[in-house]
């Protein structure tokens, strides 16, 4: 794990999606860590408690980022427990695999939902809470699938994260002047229960790490170290920034 900040949040609230595990877990613990308070949002109710139970200043709901009602809902909800919110991360993702002759309609329109509406959605219901704070940030989680196609059968995936990142430049420009900011992250392979299970299932991912000049797959605490940069005035001058943090996969 990269070195803690001490109180480099502290006193910013924040709400994150995806947060039961993979790169919003270990998200969510860096934040708390660095002084911030933290809404947990994901699907699986019962593992965003397990890791909020595991942390000092956080709070967590189930919710479905594929639905507005229920990221309206638990966006306000975290946002009424917290006292307001300074910032919002988007880590809810899913994969699924196939050229677009084969993919069926089903999985394709799963992989954008999730993905890249859920992304909207909860930038969406967390904007006003930003407004209200007089400014903040959003980070958006991409992937190298953003910018590149690293495998041949990821269409909708791909599709996705290209979206994501226009959507967060649109954000960025759109409330620049409200004092809101909005980077990208662009992470390459992450050791992560969905990037082990692509693995597993049809070797996508082991045939990304052979090209990453690093040699590895990262580990999420790596993400989560830049994740908390971009929501910190560290980051103040960035805003529709696309950041890599890929092991150099995207200079091949």
């Amino acid at each position: 794990m990269t070195e803690i900040v001490p109180n480099r949040l502290a006193g910013r609230r924040i709400v994150l999606t995806g947060g039961a595990g993979g790169i919003g877990a270990a998200a969510a613990a860096r934040l708390v860590a660095e002084g911030a308070a933290v809404g947990i949002l994901d699907k699986d109710g019962i593992a965003a408690k397990r890791v909020a139970g595991e942390l000092q200043n956080a709070v967590c709901l189930e919710c479905d980022v594929t639905s507005q009602d229920s990221v309206t809902t638990a966006v306000n909800a975290v946002a009424a427990e917290l006292g307001g919110l300074d910032g919002v991360v988007t880590c809810a993702g899913i994969a699924r695999s196939g050229l677009p002759h084969e993919m069926s309609f089903e999985d394709w329109d799963a992989v954008i939902k999730i993905n890249l509406t859920g992304s909207f959605l909860a930038i969406r219901a967390a904007v006003p809470f930003l407004l209200e704070a007089g400014g903040g940030a959003v980070v958006t989680i991409g992937s190298v699938a953003s910018l590149i196609s690293a495998n041949t059968n990821t269409c909708g995936y791909d599709a996705s994260k290209h979206g994501v990142v226009g959507l967060t430049r649109s954000v960025a420009v759109g409330y620049a002047e409200q004092g809101i900011r909005a980077n990208c992250l662009c992470p390459g392979v992450v050791d992560t229960p969905l990037a082990r299970k692509a693995r597993e299932e049809n070797g996508v991912t082991s045939n990304a790490v052979a090209n990453t000049p690093l040699g590895r797959r990262a580990d999420p605490s790596e993400m989560a170290s830049v994740i908390s940069f971009l929501l910190s005035s560290d980051s103040s001058f960035m805003t529709g920034s696309v950041v890599t943090a890929d092991g150099g996969l995207t200079t091949r």
